[in-house]
């Protein structure tokens, strides 16, 4: 049963829902004063043994995440805020950290099937990013599982691997825990942590389980579910005791690793601490010598900065890039857009879908496709929705990052990205804001000379469907793409993304205000009455609703909506979109 109800406050956050209840904390999301989503544990204080409390008065997690403070390291679930509240004349301590969107991996393994080996490597380097920054302050983490690591999605579609719980943080621990251990994972356990014992060799082990778990769909050793046992702390310790007896199996039907990963993996997993690698650092280290040497050599030249465990494959110079498998809601994400989304599907998807009838039909393999449309059109949610809908894996390279073909090295780094989507064909290699990427030299709309550099580039675009690669690209503006790569051969298909239409302005309005207090609103209408808005006009106008309503402590009204849309223009509007017409 849930102490707090939605819409109650605690402190200066309101609860927006209930998570879940656990053994010593309660979770919630919240709403933050700025408006934002965040996570929050709320901690009865009377029921935490005396034991469990930093210094007798606060609790360990709240304390440790003050202390941990994770701004500097993105593998670890950020600190936001801590306080205390009454209820009823009962105590609770709060701890807020940032809320992310994104999958669980072990909902990602359950659903989606197991990781190859090359990714199932760039999460765990992620992880141990994220342990090797949590063991430079003196901690441990105790409770590295699958359920305990979220593929959040940053803004550009990425998804980045980020330790999101740290329930079970402590100092180093010889003898009676201060944190509840009945939770803990088994399976993923370290065999002295049976034994009251935690220290960074226990998280080690830990994330080798973490790592097994990903290319195999199961725990190592896993033989029974030990939910079986009622919880019985002795028997489930004896089983996985007794499991642990056996050879760690390293080889199935479906799972083939080379003899150096086997090799990694009985050192990760070794019984003995003492057998184990030395720290977070080492670990990764071993993994990107053996499994991604070319960047291991970057990283002790030290030409890109990251640390040791950096985890997506980092180009000279350049981006990081997050390869990804295609998959979830696909076009369902994007509301409205029925006549953008029926030529994507009947000029493009069809053919890759059915390579049988493509061939029969001899219809003409599809090299590059090129979405263009004012700023805030959705573009990039196109982009993605349509890489998720082809189900191949795709990457997605931001233009304004990864830099121009006339800067020293971007070249290079261009032909790294093309040569690893070419290993992983069939790919989708999406460029956002490809103007970045090759900007016109001559003037818009201008084809003059070809330079060494747009040559190059060219032969990376040609034809590149031969090698399994599928471009897709965006752009504010096709004019100032240089006009030698805007052919046949490059970009084969070219599709204008409007702004949102009528449902999908309604959508925006409704995803915008679900999690706001409101009075019954007139959705229709509000669409109506935004014709020609993109998304961020649309926000826009959200937020000076929604600060009208606070600041006259008021929920957001039907009148206070129209209001701010009487007087608000849209950014682009069809009477003066040059440059974004249809030809």
């Amino acid at each position: 049963m849930q102490t707090f109800k939605k819409g109650e406050k605690i402190g200066k956050y309101v609860i927006n829902s209930f998570i879940k209840k656990g053994i010593v904390a309660e979770s919630y999301t919240v709403l933050g004063p700025d408006d934002m989503m965040y996570f929050m544990k709320v901690y009865e204080l009377q029921s935490i043994p005396h034991e469990q409390l930093f210094e007798g008065k606060e609790v360990y997690e709240i304390q440790l995440c003050k202390e941990l403070n994770t701004d500097e390291n993105q593998n670890v679930v950020r600190y936001v805020d801590n306080g205390e509240v009454k209820k009823s004349n009962v105590v609770y301590h709060y701890l807020v950290t940032e809320f992310y969107r994104g999958v669980s991996l072990y909902d990602a393994v359950r659903n989606e099937g197991r990781f190859d080996l090359e990714d199932a490597v760039q999460i765990t380097l992620c992880v141990l990013s994220g342990l090797s920054f949590i063991h430079s302050r003196a901690l441990i983490h105790n409770d590295i599982r699958p359920s305990n690591i979220m593929l959040q999605e940053l803004d550009d579609g990425m998804l980045m691997p980020t330790i999101i719980d740290l329930g079970h943080i402590s100092y180093m621990v010889k003898g009676r825990p201060t944190f509840v251990d009945e939770d803990l994972m088994p399976y993923f356990r370290a065999p002295e942590t049976f034994r009251s014992v935690y220290t960074v060799k226990s998280d080690i082990f830990s994330t080798g389980a973490l790592l097994y778990f990903l290319m195999f769909g199961k725990s190592p050793w896993e033989e029974m579910d030990l939910r079986t046992l009622n919880g019985d702390k002795k028997k489930i310790a004896d089983a996985v005791k007794k499991a642990r007896k056996q050879d760690l199996v390293l080889e199935t039907e479906d799972v083939k690793l080379p003899d150096y990963m086997k090799a990694i993996l009985l050192k990760a997993l070794a019984k003995k601490p003492e057998d184990r690698f030395g720290s977070a650092a080492e670990f990764a280290q071993d993994l990107m010598e053996k499994v991604m040497p070319e960047l291991a050599k970057q990283m002790e030249d030290g030409q890109n900065g990251t640390s040791h465990a950096e985890t997506h494959e980092q180009v000279a110079n350049g981006p990081v890039i997050t390869f990804k498998k295609g998959s979830g809601s696909g076009f369902d994400n994007v509301t409205g857009r029925d006549e953008l989304k029926e030529q994507l599907r009947k000029e493009v998807l069809f053919a890759l879908h059915n390579p049988e009838k493509a061939k029969l039909y001899k219809l003409p393999a599809i090299n590059g496709v090129l979405l263009y449309g004012p700023p805030g059109c959705g573009k990039s949610l196109v982009l993605e929705s349509f890489a998720e809908e082809l189900g191949f894996n795709y990457s997605i390279i931001k233009g304004v990052e990864m830099g121009h073909i006339y800067q020293d090295g971007v070249l290079d780094n261009l032909q790294r990205i093309f040569d690893a989507a070419e290993i992983k064909a069939p790919f989708v290699l999406c460029f956002d804001e490809l103007e970045f990427v090759a900007p016109n030299p001559n003037g818009e709309g201008e084809e003059g000379n070809i330079t060494p550099q747009i040559t190059a580039f060219f032969g990376m675009l040609n034809n590149c469907s031969k090698k399994g690669i599928l471009v897709v690209a965006t752009t504010n503006r096709p004019d100032l793409i240089d006009q030698n790569i805007m052919r046949v051969g490059c970009f084969d298909r070219v599709f204008f993304v409007p702004q949102p239409d009528f449902e999908a302005r309604k959508d925006i309005f409704m995803d915008h205000l679900k999690d706001r207090p409101c009075e019954e609103l007139d959705f229709d209408e509000l669409a109506k009455m935004s014709d020609d808005f993109n998304a961020g006009d649309i926000t826009e106008a959200v937020n000076e609703a929604a600060m009208t309503a606070a600041y006259n402590d008021v929920p957001i009204s039907q009148k206070i909506l129209v209001d701010v849309l009487k007087y608000k223009n849209p950014t682009y509007s069809t009477k003066t979109r040059i440059g974004f017409n249809k030809k």
